[in-house]
């Protein structure tokens, strides 16, 4: 059963609101580098969500106007729990979407449609909210600064290394005021090295707020201060990086929501081309006509009936999911989904319909 999105968020801002407020740590939020926490660890409940991989995979009825996820992940370190994801199942994460034939793109591109992947792949994309130390580590080895191989960064490269057919990437949403061990991956001393290492390495910085007040708690002002003073900050480390993408604090949505895309305060303004919800849903494709780059949904990663194993499955039962037709300059789906298609990319793509499976459902 999928977790209701109202009881989520409520959820989601009780466990961090207090802390970004109060400067507390919250409950189940430790990092995995702080060994000595006072904060007890709920153990997570979890559903059997159990994937046989599928390497071999063939068969397939392309879909561009199926389903697709934008995965969310907050705390990479130990134990597992409702925010946090041990090293090992992030890696295990990785495996089962390599396994299952999805293949990893960037935020805007996802966002803009400019999906130029294999025959047969589903697009999905990488979010990481809130610049916890378990997300980019750096470690002294022999003298010399490296990637930490037990952080979400260093998870990533090694299984770029290893998989170069799966070209990983990932948008961060930073927190540059917050309290130390969520600001900018709480290695102070490497806060402008961490982020230039980032852009340099084909990964996103995104605004996540100045310090994660959420947005509908502010008025115009507000708003604009906390996102213009992130772009503001950021600038101090990355000066010429332009910021394009938007992950709401908690998920909380402005009163003015086009004040959530442009803005200024003071000499900075922000111009964001996406913004991010908080999950747990699956998106609609690009192409569909109720997509909406200013509100992308996203999935909480987990072993949950509300993560991305789960909706993978339901997808998959359903004949749901996207499958890219493996050509970037055609939208092929199941003529049952004429209705459902944004017209305007007619104008720059050829459209191939073919006939739809009458056990699929839209």
């Amino acid at each position: 059963m999928k977790l209701p999105k109202q009881i989520y968020l409520i959820a989601l801002a009780t466990s961090f609101l207090t802390a970004c407020n109060n400067g507390k740590q919250p409950a189940n939020a430790s990092d995995s580098t702080s060994s000595n926490s006072s904060v007890a660890s709920k153990e997570i409940t979890s559903t059997d969500n159990t994937v046989k991989p599928n390497t071999a995979f063939k068969d397939f009825t392309p879909n561009e106007l199926g389903k697709v996820m934008v995965l969310e992940y907050h705390l990479i370190g130990e134990p597992e729990d409702r925010w946090r994801r041990t090293p090992e199942n992030f890696r295990k994460d990785l495996q089962m979407l390599y396994d299952n034939n999805f293949y990893p793109v960037s935020v805007l591109d996802l966002a803009y449609g400019k999906l130029d992947i294999p025959a047969g792949k589903t697009p999905f994309a990488l979010t990481f909210d809130d610049s916890s130390a378990g997300q980019f580590r750096f470690i002294e080895k022999n003298g010399k600064l490296e990637v930490d191989p037990s952080c979400a960064v260093g998870i990533m490269e090694d299984f770029k290394k290893k998989h170069s057919d799966f070209p990983l990437t990932a948008s961060f949403y930073v927190l540059p005021a917050i309290k130390p061990n969520l600001r900018l991956f709480a290695q102070p001393e490497y806060k402008k090295e961490k982020l230039e290492w980032l852009i340099n390495n084909g990964y996103e910085i995104g605004n996540h707020g100045w310090y994660h007040v959420p947005l509908n708690k502010l008025d115009d002002a507000g708003v604009q201060k906390h996102l213009g003073m992130f772009v503001k900050e950021i600038k101090e480390f990355i000066p010429n990086y332009e910021v394009k993408s938007l992950a709401l604090p908690l998920g909380m949505r402005a009163k003015n929501l086009a004040l959530e895309a442009k803005g200024k305060f003071e000499d900075a303004s922000y111009n964001h081309e996406v913004v991010l919800l908080v999950g747990s849903a699956t998106s609609v494709s690009p192409y569909h006509k109720n997509f909406n780059r200013l509100g992308i949904e996203r999935v909480q990663a987990g072993d949950t009936d509300y993560g991305p194993a789960h909706f993978m499955k339901l997808q998959d039962k359903n004949k749901t999911r996207y499958y890219s037709d493996g050509d970037p300059k055609t939208i092929t789906a199941p003529d049952n989904y004429k209705d459902q298609i944004n017209t305007q990319f007619s104008k720059s793509y050829k459209i191939n319909w073919i006939k739809a499976d009458s056990s699929s459902t839209k």
